[in-house]
């Protein structure tokens, strides 16, 4: 575990009150303040001890304590994070019932999943608040209407990632642009041209981007890992970001730029999506962010099941649609070793699973890729695999 942040034991004095840890798995995402000293609960007028309450907790030397926060809640030793959140539009606020043309973004379940801990955290005790909030200062607003839609972030360093951003639409919670500095995304649809951007056209909508993220500095292309290319030369290495979005379904690994550590390398190693003037001329950089993902086996009912074979290092599900000669029966790569990745539409309707293995020097990947029901035809069954 890396502990980016300094530890200070001033704000970690010995108080009279519980600590308690809150592991509901609700979705909403308000940031609960934790109980300050002196306020009496309702469990205590009424004589109960708080279920999971710990008094002595307040006892372990503070540097223990710091370190017990820190194995619960991941986040808060992490350099960076990516933050998913559903893309444009969809709503819950009470002004988009009437108006189609106002959007803003609704509570994510994913994103309820991955931040459980620090929630948590933020509202268990005033120790544990003040130490996420030394580390997630910043604050996003979801929901205008109910006001209980914030998620802490550190604005400096977390990647927002949205799959869709719809440019030329007027959404109804501009605050929530402003506080984003990176942002990461699927593709953009430009409304006034009525066509999608991605990967390196993306700075064709720059103008539209910012007018959405005024504050932006750096853009990201959210794409599956292509090549061997991308793992080889800048995926594995200290040089860059990664983050681990594990949830009950799926486990997504991330790698993108340290940009702010590793510049250099970035600029000579990394795949350029365009030139540096080219960035500089649009006032916001540009580049790529490597996605691997693996699906959780599912049960279906009265269905086939599949089961997760983890006997071995490398093993993979063991569904395959291979020819007789050992080859894929669906050309799913170029000349060039190019994997073609899955259509959106595939893509959205996929039910059956990825996964990827790493071996022991971290180097080695395996990607299969399901089952894809795609529209208008029977079902298409492809594996795929990446090793390096």
């Amino acid at each position: 575990m890396y502990l980016d942040e300094p530890m200070s034991t001033d704000d970690m004095g010995n108080t009279s009150y519980d600590a308690k840890i809150n592991t509901g798995n609700d979705l909403c995402l308000i940031d609960l303040v934790a109980e300050k000293p002196g306020e009496e609960s309702s469990t205590s007028r009424n004589g109960d001890t708080a279920p999971g309450a710990f008094p002595q907790f307040m006892r372990f030397p503070p540097e223990l304590r710091y370190q017990i926060w820190h194995s619960y809640c991941p986040d808060l030793s992490a350099k960076a994070r990516v933050l998913p959140f559903l893309e444009f539009p969809s709503s819950t606020t009470a002004d988009t019932q009437t108006d189609d043309s106002q959007y803003s973004l609704p509570d994510y379940e994913a994103l309820a999943e991955q931040t459980k801990e620090l929630r948590a955290v933020l509202s268990t005790h005033r120790e544990s608040r003040s130490i996420a909030v030394r580390k997630y200062p910043d604050e996003l607003v979801m929901d205008s209407a109910s006001g209980l839609g914030i998620v802490r972030f550190r604005k400096e360093t977390d990647v927002i990632f949205l799959s869709e951003v719809v440019t030329g639409e007027d959404y109804s919670i501009p605050e929530f642009g402003s506080e984003i500095e990176n942002l990461a995304v699927g593709v953009v649809y430009d409304c006034s041209e009525e066509r999608y951007f991605r990967n390196e056209t993306l700075l064709q909508v720059g103008p539209g981007i910012k007018s959405l993220f005024p504050n932006l500095k750096r853009l990201f292309s959210r794409r599956s890992a292509q090549t061997k290319r991308d793992i080889e030369k800048w995926c594995v290495t200290e040089h860059v970001h990664s983050y681990m979005i594990e949830l009950h379904y799926q486990t997504t690994l991330l790698y993108w730029p340290d940009l702010d550590a590793h510049a250099d390398f970035a600029r000579s190693s990394v795949p350029k999506l365009c030139s540096l003037e080219e960035m500089e001329e649009a006032g916001v950089e540009l580049w790529p962010m490597v996605e691997f993902e693996t699906w959780k086996p599912m049960r279906i009912p009265d269905g086939p099941q599949f089961e997760d074979d983890s006997s071995g290092n490398d093993s993979i599900y063991s569904y395959d649609d291979s020819s007789a000669d050992g080859t894929d029966s669906h050309n799913d790569s170029n000349a060039d070793g190019t994997v073609v990745a899955p259509t959106r539409t595939m893509i959205a309707t996929r039910t059956v699973l990825t996964r990827m293995s790493i071996g022991p020097n971290g180097s080695t990947f395996t990607w299969v890729i399901g089952r894809f029901p795609c529209l208008g035809s029977e079902d298409v069954q492809d594996s795929i695999e990446l090793d390096v």
